[in-house]
């Protein structure tokens, strides 16, 4: 069943919108959540009908919305409503508003409009995403294979290096901001990493940034964003985009072993762990998995306390991760708009056409080489000397018979043949060199005294009749 939630009047589930105002329908569930959310149910800047909330974060509220003008859901995130008081904030959001929406790479969210309300509400819409969080998956999986890992990596990676070259450092990253999307649009693609989230993001006016106030950052945000803060930050220093490889290298590094490398509760112990104390190895904290420990050194590089001992860019991370020998550190297309899964790895056509080739070019080779063997193995032998034509033989007088013993072979070596007489084969001929020169001689017109006179084959003659 279904309600209007302008009229209230129901429906059965087949139908989507209301008959007499023509207002997208909510669900019973969205319908009793509106009953404290006011904007469930609302039409928000004449634009957009509100269906449903869809979480709450520290910054604002993301609902799940139909965009009337284009008939297609989107997500928006409405800011709170004290930010939009300050005409600081709402010039820093316009500002950063726009520089996202300019941000095209497949693993950022897409940002298709934002404003602000005639009552001074600040609002974001992005992309509608199904899927899942990072941190709902580590929840329920814990600790995740390497190649999966890995993946993930990249594709939060490759959103950073297009945000860090625009001047955009994300500032708050963290599993609650990875979304792992299904993408219907490719449906051989199971996921799709999305960076999402850019809330706290700041432009860096002539790329230097404002120094931030870790206290500041927390206000209302509590939600687990000093574990994965870096030791500059946490000071209140001067950002780059090196403090989000680092926030990068703890969700590697949780992604690798299910924990975090300072767990405390306290915001501000944990805060002065990732200043002063030496973060745990990977591979102390998972000896029995299949950790390489070039992987466990580039995690520990980019937990760095100095941001000049990390990876000096995201596209430098790509490298070092591209670099590790081991399976699924060649991510390709893994998380891409074609992106696979590790969890379900498929066999792409590239690879496919790849080994169908080797194996043809294997065949190939075998059977070139085999003929060469068999030719290799066969002994040349001297060609024999010319017979006269057939046409004019020489004449050869009669030859007395020969004793029997004479017939059967005999050990001493055979005397040379006469010249009218074709030579008995050497050893070791072949069987079709053995019948060529019996069918020349079968053709030719000598007389027989020339055949029985041939001496016998020595003992060894592979075939020691071919005269008969």
């Amino acid at each position: 069943m279904r309600i209007c939630p302008a009229c209230q009047i129901s429906y059965d589930g087949s139908v989507t919108r209301c008959a007499h105002d023509n207002r997208r329908l909510l669900t019973v569930a969205a319908f009793e959540r509106s009953m404290d959310d006011a904007l469930i149910g609302t039409v928000l800047a004449e634009r957009y009908d509100i269906l449903d909330r869809l979480g709450v974060g520290g910054m604002g509220t993301v609902y799940r919305a139909e965009q009337r003008a284009l008939g297609r859901d989107v997500a928006v995130k409405v800011l709170r409503r004290e930010l939009g008081r300050d005409p600081d904030t709402v010039a820093r959001f316009h500002r950063e508003a726009q520089a996202l929406s300019n941000l095209r790479h497949p693993n950022t969210v897409a940002v298709l409009d934002f404003g602000q309300t005639p009552d001074g509400l600040l609002f974001l819409v992005m992309e509608l995403l199904e899927g899942e969080m990072l941190s709902t998956r580590l929840r329920r999986d814990g600790a995740l294979p390497v190649a999966e890992a890995l993946r993930i990596t990249t594709g939060i990676l490759r959103s950073l290096a297009e945000a860090h070259r625009a001047g955009i450092v994300h500032r708050d990253l963290k599993p609650d901001n990875i979304f792992l999307a299904r993408v219907e649009a490719h449906a051989d693609a199971e996921e799709l990493v999305k960076v999402v989230d850019f809330g706290v993001a700041k432009i860096r006016p002539g790329g230097v940034d404002a120094p931030i106030d870790p206290l500041s950052t927390q206000e209302g945000t509590v939600f687990g964003t000093p574990r994965y803060m870096s030791p500059e930050q946490a000071q209140g220093r001067a950002l780059d985009g090196r403090s989000d490889l680092y926030a990068v290298g703890v969700m590697l590094f949780q992604m690798l072993t299910g924990a975090v490398p300072f767990g405390e509760d306290d915001a501000v112990v944990v805060m002065a762990h990732h200043i002063m104390t030496p973060p745990p190895r990977v591979l102390d904290l998972n000896p029995a998995g299949d950790i390489h420990p070039a992987l466990d050194a580039l995690v520990a590089s980019s937990l760095e306390k100095r941001p000049g001992d990390r990876p000096a860019s995201a596209e430098d991370f790509l490298r070092a991760i591209e670099a590790l020998p081991i399976e699924g550190a060649r991510p390709g297309l893994t998380s891409g708009p074609f992106a696979g899964s590790a969890r379900y790895p498929r066999v792409t056509a590239t690879r496919t056409a790849t080994v169908l080739a080797l194996l043809l070019g294997l065949g190939i080779a075998l059977f070139t080489a085999l003929p060469l063997r068999r030719r290799a193995q066969t002994p040349v032998t001297p060609a024999a000397p010319a017979a006269p034509p057939l046409s004019a033989p020489a004449p050869v007088a009669p030859a007395p018979p020969a004793p029997v013993a004479a017939a059967l072979p005999q050990p001493e070596p055979a005397p040379e043949p006469a010249a009218d007489v074709v030579a008995p084969p050497a050893p070791g001929v072949t069987r079709r060199a053995h019948r060529h020169r019996s069918h020349r001689r079968s053709t030719s017109r000598a007389p027989a005294a020339s055949v029985t006179s041939t001496p016998a084959p020595p003992p060894h003659a592979p075939y020691p009749r071919w005269s008969d």
